[in-house]
């Protein structure tokens, strides 16, 4: 019953990603009607042999082989003696036929890649278009590095599935339908030799398929895995210097490739195993088959070239079928691969229930009872949260690390949704806004700047490149204290960014940032720590700015900085997923408590 379960599994996946295919129907059908031609080809020159052996007797013999018949249908030998005619007819029609078999094996294959290429394309776009659209604790359950294996690995493991695949099948499934059928035609009765060893041959399919399947999935983990830390060591060259980190990133890196190593020599072992399994069921067939096709009664029905003819039809038929069961572990790396895509191509977008339609909030937000905990974690991160804060106010969040700054940020923002409670925005639950509608209310300036590898116009104008000229970016390039710098650049707002924004300071990242959000031109702008990667100087140039910006918007603050704080209309304190204490700078400083403790800790102006 399990192995039913799998095969009907197995099935509904390839079926699945035949879908894939269907899409290319006309390269595909193309491709066919190649590998038709390359088949008859492959069996026409074996009947070749027929048309060269059987001239040589006294008389032409053309009763039964093909291309002899259609040569003289072609060309009449007339008064031709039969071995002047094939010194002639033989070698034209073996380049003709190699013409064919080429054209054929051209069409089959170019065509083929016609339809690999698409399904690659068709699969990575739309595994990408999902990632990003997915709720983010479906993104949280993955590293980096499991995510870009996804889009890159798995994505050709599938295309190996779908086409090249279908290809072989189609090839050399073709090749030996062709090349059976022609020996059934010469003599079936022998021919019912080579249908003994096919069980055989399914037996060690089916074993062997099962192994590459576990193998294939070890592979793909340890992939995710490979590139991870390959992604994170790039990232962290100057950290692994200075922390002399070399020797413990290569033992990792190391263990993730040997791991992944010992389960590709598993499956090529597997691979390698069942090649020559098949190929001596084959020989023994073949033997069986001669020592019947070398019996007097039998040879009597032979001419010599339609003896000939039919045992090279049947030695051409090793290689089809060795390729046919090595096709095996190209099929089950691919469904392994599949069913992880498929997973995800599943995975459900972010529900979008709202009803309510806003062009521009006034920005009165409230909390109303919020209780929160990550998915999978019982650690409550937010208990029994509530505040209120008026339209067009400042307000800053202060608080040790890990209090539930950030993360009330974020379910503001329908990250996430909180497990009770409510979070309203101008006296309207959130989740009742459409959720791109809703999202345009919000800017946010994150402390971990994200700058795309862009110009730094495509970085300002980041979703918003219907609606902004190069007027409103140098506007806010301005409010941001960016423009001086972007102007030193060699081609201005046109200088193309490194990776991440590589090869600008950390100031200079946070900037642009600042000006992306400034651009955006929303009533809620949430700076988290935004001024934190900036000096004193850039700083204190740039309060003035985002004083300016955050005039007629609700700001909501997150900074360990006194600079940053004092000037707002509300100081939240929070400690460990609660708001402890509430006030101005004056009068929470003037009282015990945590905001005088970590102001006393440092928490002052730099």
């Amino acid at each position: 019953m399990k192995a039913e379960q799998s095969k009907q599994s197995d099935w509904v996946l390839y079926s699945r990603l035949l879908g894939y295919v269907s899409v290319y129907a006309g390269a595909f059908l193309l491709s066919f009607f190649g590998f038709i031609v390359y088949s008859i080809s492959n069996v026409l020159l074996a009947d070749l042999t027929q048309f060269l052996l059987d001239s040589l007797g006294e008389a032409s013999q053309i009763g039964i082989g093909f291309v002899a018949r259609t040569a003289h249908w072609f060309w009449p030998p007339g008064d031709m003696d039969p071995v002047h005619y094939a010194r002639m007819a033989v070698p034209a029609a073996a380049i003709v036929l190699a013409l064919i078999r080429a054209s054929g094996y051209f069409f089959g294959n170019y065509f083929m890649n016609i339809v690999a290429r698409g399904v690659v394309h068709r699969l990575r776009t739309q595994v990408f278009d999902v990632l990003i659209r997915v709720p983010k604790p479906a993104i949280d359950a993955y590293t980096h590095g499991e995510l870009v294996s996804k889009l890159t690995f798995n994505v050709e493991q599938v295309s190996g599935a779908s086409s090249e695949a279908l290809k072989t099948i189609l090839r050399d499934g073709l090749t030996v339908l062709a090349l059976i059928s022609y020996m059934l035609y010469l003599n079936w009765k022998l021919t019912l030799v080579f249908f003994a060893i096919a069980p055989a041959i399914a037996v060690v399919v089916l074993v062997v398929g099962r192994h590459f399947r576990r193998y294939s999935k070890r592979i793909q983990e340890s992939m995710g895995e490979v590139t991870q830390l390959s992604n994170e060591s790039v990232a962290a060259f100057d950290e692994i210097r200075m922390f002399a980190a070399a020797a413990q990133q290569s033992e990792r890196f190391h263990a993730a490739s040997q791991f992944n190593r010992v389960q590709s020599l598993k499956l090529a072992f597997v691979q390698a195993v069942s090649t020559p399994v098949a190929q001596v069921l084959l020989s023994v067939a073949l033997a069986v088959l001669f020592w019947f096709a070398l019996d007097p009664d039998i040879l009597a029905g032979f001419t010599a070239g339609s003896l000939v003819a039919f045992i090279a039809a049947a030695t051409q038929l090793g290689k089809p079928i060795r390729t046919l069961t090595n096709v095996q572990s190209v099929v089950q790396r691919g469904l392994a691969a599949a069913e992880d895509l498929f997973q995800q191509i599943d995975t459900p977008l972010e529900t979008d229930n709202g009803r309510v339609s806003i062009e521009r909030a006034k920005g009165a937000i409230s909390f109303q009872h919020v209780s929160f905990s990550y998915p999978g974690d019982n650690h409550r991160v937010l208990s029994d949260l509530s505040l209120e804060i008026p339209a067009g106010s400042m307000v800053a969040f202060v608080g040790r690390s890990g209090a539930g700054k950030t993360t009330l940020m974020q379910l503001l923002c329908r990250f996430y949704a909180p497990d009770n409670g409510q979070i309203c925005l101008d006296e309207q639950p959130i989740e009742n806004f459409r959720l791109s509608e809703y999202r345009h209310q919000l800017a946010i300036v994150a402390q971990q700047v994200v700058l795309f590898s862009d110009t730094v116009r495509a970085n300002v104008i980041f979703g918003q490149h219907d609606s902004r000229d190069d007027e409103a970016v140098y506007a806010a390039l301005e409010a941001a204290q960016a423009a001086s710098f972007v102007s030193e650049l060699p081609r201005g707002i046109d200088t193309r960014l490194g990776d991440g924004g590589g090869g600008l300071s950390g100031g200079q990242r946070q900037r642009l940032a600042i000006a992306r959000a400034v651009l955006k031109n929303a009533p809620v702008l949430i700076l988290d720590e935004a001024t934190s990667a900036l000096d004193t100087e850039s700083e204190a140039a740039i309060q003035a700015s985002l004083e300016a910006a955050s005039a007629g918007r609700t700001t909501l603050v997150i900074a360990h900085r006194l600079s940053t704080v004092e000037r707002a209309d509300l100081i939240v304190v929070m400690d460990k997923g609660r708001i402890v204490a509430q006030g101005t700078h004056q009068s929470l400083i003037g009282e015990p408590g945590l905001y005088a403790t970590l102001y006393q800790q440092g928490f002052s102006p730099s």
